[in-house]
């Protein structure tokens, strides 16, 4: 029998080309700081801010002067990353009806192929996500206001097939050890659609998957690597499940920024993986897009694996996973066992990595 979460991931929706397919759901130490150098911008370094709880409270104005920040989902309610990478149609459009992508960069997904105003009636209509007849569809669809608007973006969760999965997890969950919250945000069905700006905007596509179409021609051999490397889900999904190239949002934002960047380092910050109870761990709990704060906690196999498999495509880049604390003390702030076997890979608390940004590369 497959795990309750296993049919998380497996949702239909709808993309853009109105095709339905499987869709892949602290602040800083100053003891023992040494006075910084005078800072020096270098684009050779990258940080990338995930949206673990370890990271309330770290003033991420400090990195500014070290390198490229990209960012993942909500981030941008608080901060604006210099790219700011989302996956999920509940997090894109409100982010773009916020105007947020009009003047900061995004990559978002499946985000390329905008249809023609003319269509946005027949593909809002109830036939697109229920064999029911008549469906009140003013409880299904999200969007914003037109204006003058000539093209929208379309996202979204046949209702049909989410009542199915939702029936079967609600069998397999018994004890109701799912909460509620977890439930409604996985099978909750509708319609995005995204009236698109006439001006223009700054998303930039990463297609179906994670590996963006534009640096697929880019970079031809490590798009090949990659697509042998795959799937990125340990998902069991059946025998008819296409393998997906899509992966989680933290490490799509880990390949983005590795691609774009060309950095030595990487510092992941605020990707903590586990939690300390079996509640979510996420600063955004209870927002738009998110479990609410009794939400279960999300299994850790998926972001460990394609982390893992983003370090060993990038053997050339140094990676380090920041922490609050040191290795040892808690269960976030600890070593990830799977990723043993990673030579390019290095711990790191916060006071270390400011140690070693004052003293270009070195932490004395």
């Amino acid at each position: 029998m497959r795990e309750p979460w296993s049919t998380v991931q497996s949702v239909m929706n709808l993309n853009s080309q109105s095709e339905w397919e499987p869709q892949t759901l602290s602040s800083r130490e100053k003891d023992g700081t040494p006075l910084q150098k005078p800072k020096m911008i270098n684009n050779k370094q990258v940080f990338i801010i995930g949206n673990g709880e370890s990271r309330i409270g770290f003033d991420l104005e400090q990195l500014r002067d070290y390198g490229k920040i990209y960012g993942c989902n909500l981030l941008c309610d608080e901060f604006t990353p210099d790219a700011l990478v989302a996956i999920d149609e509940r997090v894109m459009h409100p982010i773009y009806w916020s105007g947020y992508p009009l003047d900061n960069v995004c990559w978002f997904r499946d985000w390329g192929s905008p249809m023609p105003g003319e269509a946005y009636e027949a593909l809002t209509d109830s036939s697109m996500i229920t064999g029911e007849p008549n469906l009140d569809m003013s409880a299904y669809v999200y969007s914003n206001s037109r204006n003058d608007s000539t093209e929208f973006v379309l996202h979204g969760t046949n209702k049909d097939v989410a009542e199915e999965f939702e029936a079967e997890v609600r069998e397999q969950d018994k004890n109701k050890v799912l909460d509620e919250s977890a439930i409604e945000l996985v099978f909750k069905a509708g319609i995005y659609t995204t009236w698109l700006n006439k001006n223009g905007d700054k998303i930039k596509d990463l297609g179906g998957g994670s590996f963006a179409p534009e640096l697929q021609a880019k970079y031809p051999e490590l798009y090949q690597r990659f697509k042998d490397n795959g799937p990125y889900s340990s998902v069991d999904k059946g025998q008819d499940y296409i393998p997906t190239l899509a992966m989680n949002c933290g490490p799509t934002a880990q390949l983005t920024a590795s691609l774009v960047e060309n950095p030595d380092e990487i510092y992941l910050i605020g990707m903590d993986i586990y939690s300390n109870n079996d509640r979510v761990n996420n600063v955004y709990k209870g927002k738009r897009g998110y479990m609410t704060s009794t939400g279960n906690v999300i299994p850790a196999e998926n972001f460990i694996l394609q982390h893992r498999d983003m370090f060993k495509l990038f053997p050339d880049i140094k990676f380090f996973k920041v922490n609050k604390f040191p290795l040892g003390t808690d269960n976030i702030n600890r070593e990830v066992l799977e990723w043993k076997d990673t030579p390019n890979l290095e711990y790191l608390t916060y006071a270390e990595m400011f140690r070693r940004l004052a003293n270009h590369g070195e932490i004395t």
